[in-house]
């Protein structure tokens, strides 16, 4: 597994903390993110402090990180969004190491918005809006992993589009209370998901006006999530399989991943649009 955040990456964070911030705004900003600080037992040799205080305080909370669990590393991205914000209205220089921090992050696939907010390129391509849910982090999750595994690993961004599909379908049968079987394949939860939300073909009235064009776009929908779920069976990274996949490249990657997040989009745009409906 690649880490999520390269090493140069993390100590530019770590010089940053030791020029612009005091140990206690340290702790604190990786306390609100749930870290906690490592025991003395974990200290290398010498003791966390030994090239300074505020550079052994932030290793001292990232010493147990998994740099390679996109959940834990989204929290990481957190306390960097609190310590570029420690950067704003401050000088020329922290200007200038704003920009050096976001080139850094650039090159891990992530990008500062405007409200600076760190996003991976793929939530930015997507505009998948997660605000209204109200548990996020298994889409999250799966979109962090998509992100970093496009042009690295196809076979691992494939098996992840699925499995956004499968995390997306479940929350929208969650977030409008109806039940679902834990262990049913992506077909099926596809088609409660979208009878869910009055997204399936069978719900359309024959008699409405483009029924048979709308039927088909319906269909299309279903196909796509299915299809994707066919693909990740063939070459996805699930299945332990003997020998590497031979032809995919980034491009089928892409292909899947944007089919995936353009699928997803429509399940959740649609489910906030009936919240916004009800709630006048």
């Amino acid at each position: 597994m690649v880490d999520l955040v390269h090493p140069r990456t993390r100590n530019a964070f770590r010089e940053t903390c030791s020029d612009y911030a005091v140990v206690r705004q340290i702790c604190q900003a990786f306390e609100n993110e749930r870290f906690h600080p490592a025991p003395d037992d974990d200290a290398p040799q010498g003791g966390w402090y030994g090239p300074g205080q505020r550079r052994g305080t932030f290793d001292c909370y990232t010493s147990g990180i998994d740099w390679t669990n996109p959940s834990e590393v989204r929290r990481l991205l957190n306390v960097f969004e609190e310590i570029l914000g420690w950067l704003n209205g401050n000088d020329e220089y922290g200007d200038k190491r704003k920009e050096q921090l976001s080139r850094h992050l650039a090159r891990d696939g992530y990008e500062v918005d405007d409200t600076g907010r760190i996003r991976t390129s793929i939530l930015v391509a997507s505009s998948l809006d997660l605000s209204g849910l109200r548990e996020p982090d298994a889409i999250l999750e799966h979109l962090e992993r998509m992100s970093g595994a496009m042009d690295t690993d196809p076979a691992l961004a494939i098996s992840g589009a699925k499995a956004l599909i499968e995390a997306t379908t479940k929350t929208v049968l969650e977030e409008l209370g109806e039940p679902y079987d834990q262990r049913a394949d992506v077909p099926a939860l596809v088609k409660a998901a979208q009878k869910a939300l009055q997204l399936h073909p069978e719900l359309l009235a024959p008699t409405a006006k483009g029924a048979e064009a709308i039927k088909r776009v319906f269909s299309g929908l279903s196909q796509i999530a299915v299809s994707i779920a066919e693909l990740r069976n063939e070459y996805g990274t699930d299945h332990g399989r003997s020998r590497p996949t031979s032809g995919l490249g980034p491009r089928h990657a892409h292909l899947a991943v944007g089919a995936a997040t353009t699928y997803c989009r429509m399940l959740l745009e649609t489910l906030a649009a009936r919240r916004a409906r009800t709630s006048h």
